[in-house]
């Protein structure tokens, strides 16, 4: 018998695209997120932006017309990124993810998915997904369960 509260199960919880029933934890969905007094459409858009020191690169990015471009001009080496980048961006992401779960609609979603295993299938990326063949390191799915613990702890 498991141990475990009804509804709850060890199964992971995938998220990627607009047709997976979580999308809404995806970096592409809504919503934005406010840091230091400026908009940010999504956590894509601040996150992209992030690793470009110059100003006019990053307003440039955040205001790109959808997450997709976004990214697009995120990984565009056009102009050099931050040379610490490799050393900050998972506290940046954390930093973005912290805000938009601090939203009520995403603070309920994200612990609507219980103690579920939290993996972002992504086909395309090793490194914050699980990659084609789930072998990446899915950093995504597990900053989202840190910010998810967070805020099961602030809740009690």
């Amino acid at each position: 018998m498991s141990n475990e509260p009804p509804g709850i199960t060890n199964e992971p919880l995938y998220f990627y695209t607009r047709a997976m029933p979580y999308w809404g934890l995806s970096n592409f969905a809504p919503p934005g997120i406010e840091v230091d007094g400026i908009f940010w459409p999504t956590v894509e858009h601040y996150f992209q932006a992030q690793k470009f020191d110059a100003t006019d690169m990053q307003e440039r990015i955040r205001r790109a017309p959808t997450p997709k471009q976004a990214r697009e001009l995120g990984q565009t080496r056009s102009r050099p990124i931050r040379v610490d980048w490799d050393t900050v961006r998972e506290a940046v992401m954390l930093r973005a993810l912290r805000l938009k779960f601090s939203a009520p609609d995403a603070r309920r979603l994200l612990l609507s998915t219980g103690a579920r295993h939290l993996v972002e299938s992504s086909p395309y990326d090793y490194f914050w997904g699980a990659g084609q063949d789930g072998t990446g390191l899915n950093r995504l799915g597990h900053l989202l369960m840190q910010v998810r613990a967070e805020l099961r702890s602030v809740a009690t």
